[in-house]
């Protein structure tokens, strides 16, 4: 499933999905949590992994914690969680617990219709408790996943067969857990617009102003439309997103803090600075150090 670029242990690791030799056209895979942390080194899964894949990790035996974009999650038996492409996560091997993981490659995924364009621009790690009945559901669900990834053979039909049970799954799992991230449906129009464009402008720098202007709203009534949804002025909003992904970047990667400010639009190294201490109380030094 994994491969690590950068396994140096000073530098944080890119995890892609990668599954086994003869079977790169799965569309899924089920693994434990026990023989991922056994392929690698205990100091290499302590180190933060920003993975380009979905993956879900339900608890079956023990307790123990993981984190996702910098949140906590204390797992015990019935702890489900949900990590998506681009939030950075760092495992914890110790106190161990037992879980069954899947992981599916973007290609394989099927997009709610009110699921929110920006997800995972944001730092809300997706985590359940469910109970005994339904927690033996969703094992009882993957082990029928697994049973159709060992029996997979290279052919059109078995691969569009494990497809279609992989978004069953997915169904079944927005019935049963619905998401804790807000859906589209209801929210304001300029507020989907504008987080939409936020996202895909981010790494300019953008102001509120020129975003108003690429999606055809004031900035007043974006103001309006942020501080109804979020209780967030737009500046806040995109500040806010904005400090995400440089925790993101200075704790998932190695580049030079310089480097990732130009990266983010900062003309200066001294202006990117003053922005990280402003919104996180440190400088970009201590945030690479921290937790």
């Amino acid at each position: 499933m994994v491969g690590h670029a950068g396994v140096a242990l000073s530098a944080p690791v890119d995890v892609e999905y990668r599954p086994p030799r003869g079977r790169e056209r799965l569309p899924f895979e089920v693994l434990d949590r026990a023989g991922i942390l056994s392929r690698k080194s205990e100091d290499a899964f302590l180190l933060r992994q920003r993975s380009g894949f979905h993956q879900l990790v339900v608890c079956r035996r023990g307790r123990g914690v993981h984190h996702v974009d910098f949140e906590r999650v204390d797992f015990q038996v019935g702890t489900v969680l949900r990590i998506h492409p681009g939030q950075v996560q760092r495992f914890v091997p110790e106190p161990r617990f037992e879980a069954r993981m899947l992981v599916w490659p973007t290609s394989s995924h099927r997009v709610a219709p009110d699921a929110p364009t920006w997800y995972p621009g944001s730092d809300v790690a997706t985590v359940w408790q469910v109970d005994a009945a339904l927690r033996k559901r969703l094992l009882g669900w993957i082990d029928e996943l697994e049973d159709a990834q060992s029996g997979f053979v290279v052919s059109a039909n078995h691969r569009a067969l494990l497809q279609s049970m992989l978004t069953t799954f997915l169904l079944r799992l927005e019935i049963e857990l619905p998401s804790p991230a807000p859906r589209s449906t209801g929210l304001p129009a300029a507020y989907l617009a504008y987080r939409r464009v936020i996202e895909e402008h981010l790494y300019r720098r953008p102001s509120v102003a020129e975003l108003a202007s690429r999606i055809g709203y004031s900035t007043r009534t974006l103001d309006r439309s942020c501080q109804a949804v979020s209780g967030q002025t737009a500046r806040q909003v995109l500040d806010a997103r904005l400090v995400l992904e440089i925790r993101r970047l200075l704790t998932q990667t190695d580049r030079a803090a310089a480097r990732i400010g130009a990266e983010l639009g900062f003309d200066d190294p001294s202006n990117f600075s003053r922005f990280v201490r402003r919104h996180l109380d440190m400088t970009p030094s201590q945030v690479r150090r921290s937790l």
